[in-house]
């Protein structure tokens, strides 16, 4: 458990377009669905709570429809920082951000749970090396403002990157870089469960 009330993120709401299909609907690691497989690994951190954004036009199994909240914007997804503002704005109780994309499947818990404690301990934004994602977000007044301002503004920046900038983020190096194999098309699918499947990650408490 954290020092500050920590919001859980999985960010599943994109189109999958490269994919060809919606990627967080794949079965990996043994479970129904990748969905699935991010929730129980996000689970085992002990956060205060957890959500899914996922976009309200997109379908989810009906064992995690009580974990979605969908964007602002009800007829398209606005892309991941759209997602984070949703969430962060449906918990205003939240201190922090623990976020994840949905389509690492490599992802183990020895790397969401150190970059949670350096954020949590540094209280500030961390990351890994340039992938952008996962993100520890510290949500201060001011942190809250700058994502509603480019959800709404005209001359919006709605990158993950300008939130980064924005926040002075830190930049970590992992331990497991291949934690962060990000799959978007059918073939870095293929290659991701051939790796898993050569090199199963144990998880443990």
């Amino acid at each position: 458990m954290t020092a500050r009330v920590t919001t859980g993120v999985i960010l599943a709401g994109g189109a999958s377009r490269r994919m060809g299909q919606d990627k967080a609907m794949l079965p990996a690691r043994g479970h129904t669905s990748l969905l699935h497989h991010q929730v129980a690994l996000m689970q085992q951190l002990g956060l205060e709570q957890l959500f899914i954004s996922r976009h309200i036009t997109l379908q989810t199994p009906a064992d995690l429809q009580h974990l979605v909240i969908s964007d602002i914007n009800d007829e398209y997804h606005d892309g991941p920082l759209a997602g984070i503002f949703s969430i962060a704005k449906a918990c205003p109780q939240a201190e922090a951000l623990l976020v994840m994309p949905v389509d690492l499947p490599l992802m183990d818990l020895a790397t969401l749970r150190y970059l949670l404690n350096i954020g949590d301990a540094d209280d500030r934004a961390v990351y890994f090396l340039q992938e952008y994602l996962p993100l520890y977000l510290p949500l201060s007044t001011r942190i809250r403002q700058y994502l509603e301002d480019q959800l709404t503004l005209a001359t919006a920046d709605k990158s993950i990157r300008g939130l980064l900038s924005y926040c002075q983020a830190l930049s970590l190096q992992p331990a497991n870089s291949t934690a962060l194999t990000n799959t978007n098309t059918h073939e870095e699918w293929l290659a991701s469960q051939q790796s898993s499947a050569n090199h199963p990650v144990i998880e443990r408490e």
